[in-house]
């Protein structure tokens, strides 16, 4: 009975990761490949990269609306170096492998593979960022390559490979600066050997590869065009002229209505939020080299997913790492090992982030909506994982129970060895 209910788990197992990936090929392809617009054109946002790399390659200047560091302008820029068409296949083959990939290694990670019934788990999980996802997948821009880079990264956290997690992690920060809080996270953890090999490969990323791309004349000119284009990109004028911008303060003057004090504060509010969430996961794994991977999944996607939050170029695929949290919620609730309240809160947590994606309302406030989502999500597995290192992973509290277990059994044994006892065990 119990093979048989293990053997039919597994095989709702192959169809939710057959669907999955059913899901993230048609959200991939229906709009690029089959939609109004020809390919490659519809391939909107790398026909950006693409051009405005080789402009930047060429003339050493910035195009408008393209707000890339140098490196990851010389990363485009190779991609770059084949017709349109080849780079913008190329490039799509690279986004479907990194979705694909990301959830890979997340189940990895989580040990899904474990459990019959657990990878289940994955597309469920996905209903929370499938908007976000179908927004990196249908333009091809890079935020899913970027958080594929991040999950090898905690991969190679969970496994001790700690050069291996500072070169992933020194590249997504390369490709957007975004996950930049990354790099102390490594230092906070303690982790000296990945934090040096992330420094020395920053000092690639970001110095040798641009005086390849742009030569030592060319060098100081392009990091100078790309503090204007951030500057640019971020003033308030243009930003509310913006189409499909959806920042805090954006959302929060829309509230407003005019009323600048009562925007900022909301915004100050919501960032608090953020700062408050960050300060508990960063006391929960202050000085400790984990490699539990539910804690290092949290604790890397919450400084991700802070930033990018309170962005004020905040667009709609840049929460694709909101998947982390939310699977990570998902995957406590299933797990018949974690109290009761742990249970309930982390699906508490998750229905809730869902129900808010679902509401989302007007497209000028998604914003607040957004990051309120994230700091849900965020926030209730930091508590999660925060709660199982104390009732799990408490050396002092092991210390105690082994002590307790060791008294009994000297006890047991003691009576045992009576000859009493004996006798009287044997009667019948």
């Amino acid at each position: 009975m119990h093979t048989g209910h293990g053997r039919a788990w597994r095989r709702w197992d192959v169809v939710a990761v057959v669907g999955l990936i059913g899901w993230l090929l048609f959200d991939l392809t229906a709009r690029t490949l089959f939609g109004a617009a020809p390919w490659p054109q519809s391939a909107v946002d790398y026909c950006i990269l693409y051009n405005s790399s080789r402009h930047v390659v060429e003339t050493h200047q910035y195009t408008p609306n393209y707000p890339y560091p140098p490196s990851a302008v010389a990363i485009h820029a190779a991609s770059a170096t084949f017709p349109f068409a080849v780079s913008a296949s190329l490039w799509l083959a690279l986004t479907g492998l990194a979705a694909v990939g990301s959830y890979a290694v997340l189940a990895r990670i989580l040990g899904l593979h474990q459990r019959p019934g657990l990878l289940c788990l994955l597309p469920l999980a996905h209903v929370v960022v499938a908007y976000y996802f179908q927004w990196d997948m249908r333009s091809i821009n890079c935020n899913l390559v970027v958080l594929a880079t991040i999950l090898f990264g905690c991969t190679a956290l969970t496994r001790q490979r700690e050069a291996a997690a500072g070169f992933w992690f020194s590249l997504a920060v390369a490709l957007k600066v975004l996950p930049v809080l990354v790099l102390p996270y490594l230092v906070w953890t303690r982790r000296w050997r990945a934090f040096a090999v992330a420094v020395v490969c920053s000092l690639v990323f970001w110095v040798a590869l641009p005086v390849v791309a742009f030569g030592t004349a060319g060098f100081q000119e392009v990091y100078g065009g790309w503090f204007r284009e951030l500057t640019r990109a971020t003033d308030p004028t243009l930003k509310n002229m913006h189409p499909i911008l959806i920042s805090l303060d954006k959302a929060a003057a829309h509230v407003a209505r005019g009323d600048a004090s009562l925007a900022k504060g909301m915004v100050l509010l919501v960032c608090a939020a953020w700062v408050a969430v960050g300060l508990a996961g960063a006391v929960a794994c202050w000085g400790r080299g984990e490699r539990d991977g539910r804690r290092i999944l949290t604790h890397v996607s919450l400084l991700v997913l802070g930033p990018v939050a309170v962005n004020p170029y905040l667009e709609a695929y840049h929460l694709v790492p909101l998947a982390v949290p939310a699977l990570i919620l998902l995957v406590t609730a299933a797990d018949r090992s974690r109290s009761v309240r742990e249970r309930i809160v982390a699906a508490i947590g998750f229905v809730v982030g869902l129900a808010i994606l679902k509401v989302s309302g007007p497209w000028p406030v998604r914003g607040l909506l957004v990051n309120l989502q994230a700091l849900t999500l965020c926030a209730t597995a930091v508590w999660v994982t925060w709660d199982r290192r104390q009732s799990v992973s408490n050396p002092r509290l092991l210390w105690k129970v082994r002590c307790v277990v060791d008294s009994h059994r000297e006890r047991i044994a003691a009576r045992l060895l009576r000859p009493g006892a004996r006798a009287s065990s044997r009667r019948p």
